[in-house]
């Protein structure tokens, strides 16, 4: 249980067995997204959602099974898939704002009409299964990443 517990920390505020179920609270950013529940019954987790308290910040959030292994198990995987889905989310966001940080920079100092020969278009394509990306250029890759013709 221990191992359990700390692999959701420090998101993790109670769990509790009230009557014939079992409640995992989850303290999250008020700004995350919590509400997987149609994800959640693709997979067969039996789990309802009931926010106990917010605020500004946080959030206080109550995923709720029966009180038998299924449903611990349950409330432990909704739990996980939601912090993994938030933190995926955040850091999809801080690389798109440091490409856009990059991307400024490469035109603050490239010349107009080279600028001008500069193409986005990339086809990323995910490998079924795997999780790997394959990133394919159509007319080369300069060091930032965009792509652009060659007029040398």
């Amino acid at each position: 249980m221990y191992n359990i517990i700390g692999s959701i920390k420090p998101y993790f505020f109670s769990l509790r067995e009230i009557k014939e179920n079992v409640s995992l609270d989850i303290k999250i950013p008020a700004s995350w997204k919590y509400d997987l529940i149609p994800e959640f019954n693709q997979e067969n987790l039996k789990v309802a959602l009931k926010i106990q308290d917010e605020n500004e910040r946080n959030r206080l959030v109550s995923l709720i099974s029966l009180a038998n292994k299924d449903g611990y198990d349950s409330v432990f995987i909704a739990a996980t898939k939601i912090i993994k889905y938030n933190q995926e989310i955040e850091e999809k966001n801080r690389l798109f704002n440091e490409k856009m940080d990059e991307l400024k920079q490469i035109f603050l100092e490239t010349p107009i009409e080279k600028l001008k020969t500069i193409s986005f278009n990339q086809n990323v394509r995910t490998k079924k299964g795997s999780g790997e990306v394959k990133n394919r250029n159509r007319k080369g890759s300069t060091d930032h990443g965009a792509t652009q013709e060659k007029n040398d």
